[in-house]
């Protein structure tokens, strides 16, 4: 199933599979591109939540929050990352 990335002026929606995560905009602290799929989060205790399929030469989008970190792991890395930055 392909994963689904929405964003608009309250939010970020991510739908994969059975999950729809939803993240509000104004939470949101830091957007970064990461190409190393086997890094480690940094043990801040914070919530992680890894999204999408982590195989072959997948890249990764990290959205930070103040108490979570979202990992979407894709191959359409410059596509998720340009909507969710635009």
């Amino acid at each position: 199933m392909a994963m689904t990335v929405k964003t608009n002026n309250e939010e970020i929606r991510i739908q994969w599979r059975l999950a729809d995560i939803k993240i509000p905009t104004a939470d949101i602290k830091n957007i970064r591109e990461d190409q190393d799929i086997h890094a480690v989060p940094e043990d801040d205790g914070r919530e992680v939540s890894r999204i999408g399929s982590t195989f072959g030469k997948t890249n990764r989008v990290i959205i930070d929050t103040d108490d979570h970190e979202y990992i979407i792991f894709t191959f359409n890395d410059k596509k998720v990352y340009n909507e969710l930055t635009k």
